[in-house]
């Protein structure tokens, strides 16, 4: 893992981080003069698969993605990561190797908490370890829904399967629709899909055309009709 130390002067603002405010004063000072925080630009590797799960990741600021690379060599995005949320916590109570490759989306931020931190001191803060398996047991219902999303043929649906999964992560409330203002491009937004970088840009004239979506420019597309994307995936 190429490891940048974060060099700002400007210091951060843990509270920020929701699975730290489950920590005590006590429990905090005991880990922050260990806690390493890095940098990493759009596309760095921030672990890769088959690396040992040594500690856990939390995201600060910017995007990850995690991917898979499938045994055609093509590259399957398994989840996106926003501000606060965590990678690590069950791969440590495991003591298994990371599965997946954790890349950033746009650059970040990335606070690493040790091994030994998480033992001796989060494992014995029960509201610390209640947070982790709740969104624990979110990801496998996203896994359960990127299966159902992959196993279909039908690529209108995988596409507004995506689109309307995607309203969690980048989804803004306005008058006109939701607007997604994404970190992704129209290659990884496939790769979210399932379907080609292709397929995608042609489903999205397609949705466009239907008066479905609206594309605002270079990763803004604006969801007109909810609904109607909706009818498609059922």
């Amino acid at each position: 893992m190429l490891k940048n130390l974060y060099t700002s002067q400007d210091k951060l603002n843990y509270k920020q981080i929701p699975l730290l405010n489950y920590l005590t004063e006590d429990e905090f000072y005991k880990m922050e003069s260990n806690f390493e925080v890095l940098q990493f630009k759009r596309n760095e590797h921030i672990f890769n698969s088959g690396d040992p799960a040594s500690k856990m990741f939390i995201l600060y600021s910017g995007f990850m993605k995690i991917t898979k690379i499938l045994s055609d060599g093509r590259e399957q995005m398994m989840y996106l990561y926003q501000p606060g949320d965590f990678v690590g916590g069950l791969n440590l109570l495991s003591g298994d190797t990371y599965v997946y490759n954790g890349v950033a989306l746009r650059d970040c931020v990335v606070i690493t908490i040790s091994k030994q931190d998480f033992h001796e001191v989060l494992m014995k803060n029960t509201d610390f370890m209640r947070s982790v398996l709740v969104k624990s047991y979110e990801r496998i219902r996203r896994a359960e829904a990127l299966v159902d999303r992959l196993s279909v043929i039908n690529a209108d649906l995988k596409v507004a399967k995506a689109l309307i999964n995607l309203i969690k992560v980048y989804g803004q409330q306005t008058d006109k629709g939701i607007l997604l203002k994404l970190t992704l491009n129209q290659e990884e937004l496939g790769s979210y899909a399932g379907v080609t970088r292709e397929t995608m840009s042609r489903k999205l004239r397609q949705f466009e055309e239907a008066g479905l979506i609206k594309i605002l420019g270079r990763s803004r597309i604006l969801l007109v009709d909810v609904k109607g994307l909706s009818d498609l995936t059922i």
